[in-house]
C-alpha cells in the first residue's frame, strides 16, 4: 500500500454528481448532494493487479476526480486552504448487488465498500479552483475511452460538497472526496487492462496513471 494512503482517514463519495451518469441509470437528479462513505480497507493503487470478486454479477467501474483535504473544516475557508492534492480514482461498484439492495430499501455499503472498491492514483498538487475547472479525465480500457468528463460539468461544486459534508459529518486533514463520476459506466471483465488520464486544459499538464490490471475470481 502506498504511503499516503496512510494519511487518509474518512473516504466520502458523492453519488449522482453529473447530470448525464444519473439520467443514464435511470436516476432523478439530486436537489442536494448524495453523500456515502468506504471504508479505508476499501483502498487500491491505481496500478498493478486488483483483484475483484467473481461470481457477483456486473461490477462496473465510475472514474472520479478526488480531492484531498488538507485541514479541519472552518466555514467559510476558501478552497485553496481547504484543499492540497487531487487525484483520479475508480469507485467500483457491485451493480447487480446494489440494485437487490436498494430494492429492498437496505443500505448500499457492500455494494461499494468491498475490499479494492476505492482505486486511488498519485495525489497531485491542487493548485486552484480555476486550473481544477479545467481539469479533463477519463479512464481507458484496453486501449480505448470509455469515460471521459470534467469537474465544470458536476451538478454541484466543490465548495458546495465541503459546506455540505464539513458540517454535518466532519472534515479533516487526509480525508478524501470522491467527486462524482460522468456518464459512461460499465462492466469490467477478468483480463482488463486500465489506464486513468488526467490532463489540465491549458497548462499543457498531463499525465496517465496505471495500467491496472483486473483479475476477477
Amino acid at each position: 500500500m502506498p504511503q499516503s494512503f496512510e494519511q487518509i482517514r474518512n473516504i466520502y463519495c458523492v453519488g449522482r454528481n453529473y447530470a448525464l451518469h444519473a439520467k443514464e441509470l435511470g436516476n432523478e437528479i439530486p436537489d442536494e448532494p448524495m453523500i456515502f462513505s468506504k471504508p479505508t480497507h476499501s483502498l487500491h493503487p491505481a496500478e498493478g493487479k486488483l483483484l475483484l470478486p467473481g461470481g457477483v454479477g456486473e461490477i462496473h467501474y465510475e472514474i472520479e476526480v478526488v480531492i484531498r483535504i488538507a485541514s479541519t473544516y472552518q466555514q467559510g475557508a476558501s478552497i485553496e486552504h481547504c484543499i492540497d492534492g487531487i487525484a483520479l480514482g475508480i469507485d467500483w461498484t457491485l451493480r447487480d448487488l446494489q440494485t437487490k439492495l436498494k430494492e429492498k430499501r437496505h443500505p448500499w455499503l457492500t455494494a461499494k465498500g468491498f475490499i479494492g472498491s476505492a482505486v486511488v492514483t498519485d495525489f497531485q498538487p491542487f493548485t486552484g479552483i480555476d486550473s481544477f475547472e479545467r481539469i479533463e479525465f477519463s479512464l481507458i480500457r484496453n486501449g480505448q475511452i470509455v469515460q471521459a468528463g470534467s469537474p465544470k460539468d458536476m451538478i454541484f461544486s466543490v465548495q458546495q460538497l465541503i459546506d455540505f459534508i464539513g458540517p454535518r459529518l466532519g472534515l479533516g486533514e487526509g480525508d478524501i472526496i470522491f467527486t462524482g463520476t460522468p456518464a459512461g459506466v460499465g462492466a469490467i471483465a477478468d483480463g482488463d487492462s486500465l489506464e486513468l488520464k488526467l490532463n489540465v486544459k491549458n497548462e499543457g499538464l498531463g499525465q496517465t496513471f496505471g495500467p491496472l490490471l483486473i483479475e476477477m475470481k
